[in-house]
C-alpha cells in the first residue's frame, strides 16, 4: 500500500517514464491497494492480530463518521469548492519552512551557542543598500525581483486593510552574491503638512499621503532590505529614498530573516527529557502488547505510559449507568472549553481584512457569543469546587481521606502539561514561527516568571507579565483547592449549619468585587476600551478573591448533591418548568448584557461595577440548578440527553490538555499567517473547526504523555509503598 502511494507520487514528478510503465502503474495500483485491504480486514477479524493497527481502526469513535460516510462524500466535495469560491484572497502553502530548514541543517543545529548570529553591519548595510539603488536604477533583474517581494499600496483602505506584508517568502529566501533578504515590515504614515511640488509625478503616491493624513491612519507594509541592516536603517533608508519625497515617513518596524537559530544547552536539555518520555511512551506500549499477547497480566507501573490503555481510557465512549455518576458535567466542560476556543481565536486573531465589518459585526447580537466566552470559565470553578466536596465527603466516610495527597495529585494533574507547554515556548517558539511576526512577546515572560507558573500565583502580575495568560484560571483554581479542605471537613463535621461558611465566603468575594469595581471604575470590555477596562483586567478578572464566588457556590452544590446521591427528588412540573425558564434566562441575560455593555459608551460607572460584580454568580447559580435538575431532579429533556452524551466523554477527560495547549496553538498559527482574515462566517467557523481538530489531536498527545501517566505512577507507588494499613479508631474519625 506504502508503495503504492509513493510510485504515484513519483509518477507525478516524473517527465520521463514510458508510456508502458504509466500503464503499467495505473493498471495494477489500485487492485494492489485493495489486496493489500484485504489483508488488514482478514487479519484484524480473523487472525486478531494488527496490535495498534487493530485497535486504532476499531476504535468506536469511528461508528458516526463511518455511519455518515456517504453524506461526507458526496457533500464535501460541494462544500470545498463553494470555500474556495468564497474565499478573499489567495492560499499560501507553508509547513512551517523556517523549522524545518532548522531540523535539515544538522551542522548549525548541533552547536552549543546562546547567541543568535550576529548579522548586523552598518558598513555593509550601507554598501548593500547603494548597491541594490544603483540596480534598482538600472532595472537590474535581481534588484527587481526584491522589490517584486515588497508590499505595494493594497486594496481597502477604506475598510481598515491597513497591514500588507508582501511576499514573505519571497523575501527571506532571496539570495544574490553576498546579499541576502530580509523581511521588514514598517508602520509608516503622512507627514504632517505636505511638502510635495503641485507638479510632482507620484500622483499615486500623493493621494495615499492626503488618504493617510485626512483619515489618520498608520498602515503596515512588508518591504524585503539587506539582512545586513538594522531595523533603524531600513527605516532611515525608506525614508530619504522613497517616503520623505513623497510625503510619507517610516515611524519603526521589525525584521525577519530564515537564518537558523542554533540550540542552546537548555534547549538539548528539554530535546532528551521529551525523547525519554517518548521512549517510555513506545516501550509501555510494546510491553503491554506483548503481555497482552502472551495473555499474562502486565504491572500497573510498567504500563503507565502505556498509549494503548490510557489511549482506550481517554476516548472511551461507554455511557456511565451508575445513579451517582454526573454525567451532565462532562457536556458541560465539553461545551465551555469549545467556547474559549472559539473565543481565543476571535480574540487574538490579527490582523483583520475588513476591521470596519469586524467592528459592525461586534454590534450585532450574535458576537454576544464570542465576547462572553470568558465567563465559560467560572463553569470550570462549579465544577471543580462541586467536585472536589464530593470527593473529600466521600472519602470521609471511608475513614481514608488525606488532604496531602489530595493537594499534591491536583498539583500533578495540573502542572506537568503546563510547565511542557510553556518550555515548548521557552524553547522551541522560535523553531516553531515561519512568518513574519516576533514571538518574544510570548517568550520572554516564561522566560522571567517560569518559577510563578509553577507555584500557580502568577495570576497576581499584570498581564503583560503572565506567562501564557489563560493560565491564571489554572492559579486561581489551584489557590481556591487549597483553601478548600478545612471547610469541607467543617460541613462534614458539623453537618448543614456550617454552609454558613462557603456563603460568607461567596458574601464577601461578591462584596470585594463590588467594591473595587465601583473604586477603581471598573468597565466591562467595550469596543472603546480605556483606563476603566485596563482596570478590569488588571486588578478583577485575574484575581482570585474577586473571581472565587462561582467556587463556594460549587461547594454548597457538592454537599447537596453528595447527601442526595443516586436519589430522584420529585418536584412539582410549574415549580421545575419555573425554574428552568429562569435559570436558562439568568444565562442568556447574562450573555446579551455582555454585549449591551461593550457597545455602550454612556453606561454609568455603578451599572458597570454591579454587572461585573454579579454577572459570574449568576451564571454560576444557573449552572448549578442545571447540574441539580439533571442529576436528581431528571428533568431537562433535551439539554439533559444533550449533555449527557457520552461522546462528550474524552473532550471533557483532555479537557485540561485543551485549555492549556489551545490558546498557545491557534496564536503560533496566527502568527505564521501571512494575509489577513476577514470577518466572514465562510472563513472564520472552518478555521475554527480546524483550530478544534488539531487542539484535539494535540490535546491527545499531551493527555497521553503527561497528563494521564504522572496520575498513575503516583498511585502505583502510594498503594504499594505509602498507604500502609492502619486500624483506625472509630472515635477519631471525622
Amino acid at each position: 500500500m506504502i508503495t503504492a502511494v509513493l510510485l504515484q507520487h513519483a509518477f507525478t514528478l516524473s517527465y520521463n517514464s514510458s508510456v508502458a510503465a504509466h500503464t503499467f502503474y495505473i493498471a495494477i495500483h489500485r487492485n494492489v491497494w485493495a489486496v493489500g485491504l484485504c489483508w488488514i480486514i482478514f487479519a484484524c477479524q480473523n487472525i486478531k492480530t494488527g496490535g495498534f493497527i487493530r485497535w486504532f481502526l476499531f476504535l468506536p469513535q469511528w461508528q458516526p463518521i463511518s455511519r455518515m460516510g456517504l453524506s461526507m462524500y458526496m457533500v464535501g466535495e460541494v462544500y470545498q469548492v463553494y470555500m474556495i469560491l468564497n474565499q478573499r484572497v489567495p492560499l499560501y502553502i507553508n509547513f512551517w519552512q523556517m523549522a524545518q530548514q532548522q531540523l535539515i541543517n544538522h551542522k548549525q543545529l548541533f552547536q552549543f551557542d546562546n547567541q543568535v548570529p550576529k548579522r548586523y553591519n552598518d558598513a555593509l548595510c550601507q554598501s548593500q543598500l547603494a548597491q541594490f539603488s544603483q540596480a534598482l536604477s538600472e532595472s537590474q533583474e535581481w534588484a527587481v525581483r526584491l522589490v517584486d517581494t515588497w508590499a505595494k499600496i493594497g486594496a481597502g483602505y477604506l475598510s481598515g486593510n491597513n497591514m500588507n506584508l508582501g511576499d514573505f517568502d519571497s523575501c527571506v529566501k532571496f539570495r544574490y552574491e553576498n546579499f541576502q533578504g530580509q523581511h521588514c515590515w514598517v508602520t509608516f504614515t503622512a507627514l504632517p503638512n505636505s511638502t510635495l511640488e503641485s507638479d510632482s509625478n507620484d500622483i499615486n503616491l500623493k493621494k495615499l499621503a492626503e488618504f493617510l493624513r485626512n483619515n489618520r491612519l498608520f498602515p503596515t507594509n512588508g518591504f524585503c532590505l539587506p539582512a545586513s541592516c538594522s531595523a533603524e536603517s531600513v527605516v532611515q533608508f525608506l525614508n530619504q529614498q522613497f517616503l520623505f519625497k513623497n510625503d510619507l515617513v517610516a515611524l519603526g518596524g521589525e525584521c525577519r530573516t530564515n537564518d537558523l537559530l542554533p540550540l542552546d544547552p537548555l534547549d538539548y536539555f528539554v530535546i532528551v527529557i521529551f525523547s525519554l518520555i517518548a521512549l517510555l511512551m513506545i516501550l509501555s506500549t510494546t510491553y503491554e502488547i506483548l503481555m497482552k499477547h502472551k495473555e499474562k497480566e502486565a504491572n500497573r507501573l510498567f504500563i503507565s505510559f502505556s498509549v494503548y490503555t490510557n489511549g482506550a481510557k481517554l476516548f472511551d465512549v461507554t455511557k456511565i449507568k451508575s445513579a451517582s455518576s454526573l454525567n451532565c458535567l462532562h457536556g458541560l466542560r465539553g461545551m465551555s472549553i469549545l467556547w474559549i476556543i472559539l473565543g481565543h481565536r476571535f480574540g487574538n486573531q490579527f490582523p483583520w481584512g475588513n476591521p470596519i465589518e469586524l467592528s459592525e459585526f461586534n454590534q450585532t447580537l450574535l458576537s454576544s457569543i464570542v465576547k462572553a466566552h470568558p465567563i465559560a470559565v467560572d463553569t470550570f470553578f462549579v465544577m471543580g469546587a462541586l467536585l472536589m466536596t464530593c470527593s473529600m465527603l466521600k472519602d470521609c466516610e471511608k475513614g481514608n481521606l488525606n488532604i496531602l495527597r489530595m493537594i499534591w495529585r491536583r498539583y500533578l494533574r495540573y502542572t506537568p502539561v503546563y510547565a511542557a507547554v510553556m518550555i515548548i515556548v521557552i524553547c522551541f517558539g522560535k523553531y516553531l514561527l515561519a512568518g513574519p511576526y516576533i514571538f518574544e512577546t510570548l517568550r520572554t515572560p516564561c522566560v522571567k516568571n517560569w518559577w510563578m507558573v509553577l507555584l500557580h500565583i502568577q495570576n497576581y502580575l499584570p498581564q503583560d507579565q503572565m506567562c501564557l495568560n489563560h493560565g491564571w484560571y489554572l492559579s486561581a483554581d489551584f489557590q481556591l483547592f487549597l483553601i478548600s479542605p478545612f471547610l469541607i471537613l467543617l460541613i462534614h463535621k458539623f453537618g448543614k449549619k456550617f454552609l454558613a461558611l462557603p456563603i460568607i465566603f461567596f458574601l464577601a468575594s461578591l462584596i470585594y468585587g463590588l467594591t473595587i469595581a465601583f473604586v477603581f471604575e471598573m468597565q466591562i470590555p467595550t469596543l472603546n476600551p480605556g483606563q476603566g477596562v485596563v482596570n478590569y483586567v488588571r486588578w478583577f478578572y485575574f484575581q482570585t478573591p474577586p473571581r472565587s464566588g462561582p467556587w463556594f457556590i460549587g461547594i454548597i452544590l457538592g454537599y447537596f448533591l453528595y447527601e442526595n446521591r443516586g436519589k430522584t427528588i420529585k418536584i412539582s412540573s410549574w415549580l421545575n418548568a419555573f425554574m428552568w425558564i429562569l435559570s436558562l434566562s439568568a444565562l442568556t441575560t447574562v450573555v446579551l448584557l455582555q454585549h449591551a455593555f461593550s457597545i455602550s459608551y454612556n453606561s454609568s460607572i455603578a451599572a458597570h461595577a454591579f454587572y461585573i460584580a454579579i454577572q459570574r454568580n449568576v451564571w454560576a447559580v444557573a449552572i448549578c440548578w442545571i447540574v441539580f435538575a439533571c442529576q436528581n431532579i431528571k428533568t431537562g429533556g433535551f439539554i439533559r440527553w444533550f449533555l449527557s452524551l457520552p461522546q462528550w466523554q474524552p473532550i471533557s477527560r483532555m479537557g485540561l490538555s485543551m485549555y492549556i495547549t489551545g490558546a498557545v496553538y491557534q496564536v503560533i498559527m496566527i502568527l505564521n499567517q501571512r494575509v489577513p482574515l476577514f470577518v466572514n462566517a465562510w472563513h472564520v467557523f472552518p478555521i475554527l473547526w480546524s483550530d478544534i481538530v488539531m487542539i484535539i489531536i494535540l490535546s491527545s498527545i499531551f493527555y497521553l504523555a503527561l497528563e494521564a501517566p504522572p496520575m498513575l505512577v503516583e498511585d502505583y507507588f502510594y498503594k504499594k509503598y505509602l498507604n500502609s494499613k492502619k486500624t483506625v479508631d472509630k472515635s477519631t474519625k471525622i
